[in-house]
């Protein structure tokens, strides 16, 4: 069986049920301007991530990889459309399940998570249309 993840990640056999409808979720909502983040905007808000999670910051990783991938103590954004902020939020979010106790990829406590971060760091209307089309896709999350 090939594995389908990049990296060391907890749990790395448990079942991803719900990627498909979360990935469509995101697809269908309104995100608003997709600003292209500079590499030190990008550095700047994974800190800024970071210390609001309490953990610490990943590993940074810009070239040398056609596939944006997060894991505990890594993220890498190869191209630039991955720099912008809701890219940095959903990858964020895995690092921050990644070092929590429910480590569950595309899960309940992943999509809570990315909901937090969400309304904390993109915008709070960003967070209610991402909480409408996780709803409507039956995305489910940790409240």
């Amino acid at each position: 069986m090939q594995k389908n993840w990049i990296g060391n990640i907890p749990n790395a056999n448990l079942k991803d049920y719900q990627r498909g409808r979360l990935y469509s979720a995101e697809e269908a909502c309104l995100w608003g301007e997709l600003e292209i983040l500079s590499p030190k905007q990008v550095e700047d808000i994974i800190y800024k991530i970071s210390q609001w999670a309490e953990i610490n910051p990943p590993k940074l990783i810009l070239e040398g990889n056609s596939i944006a991938y997060a894991t505990a103590d890594t993220i890498c954004l190869p191209i630039p459309i991955t720099r912008t902020m809701l890219f940095v939020a959903h990858e964020m979010s895995h690092v921050i399940n990644y070092n929590g106790k429910n480590a569950d990829h595309h899960g309940k406590y992943f999509a809570g998570t990315y909901l937090d971060v969400v309304k904390e760091f993109v915008a709070e209307n960003t967070y209610y249309n991402l909480k409408k089309t996780f709803d409507f896709y039956k995305v489910k999350y940790f409240k």
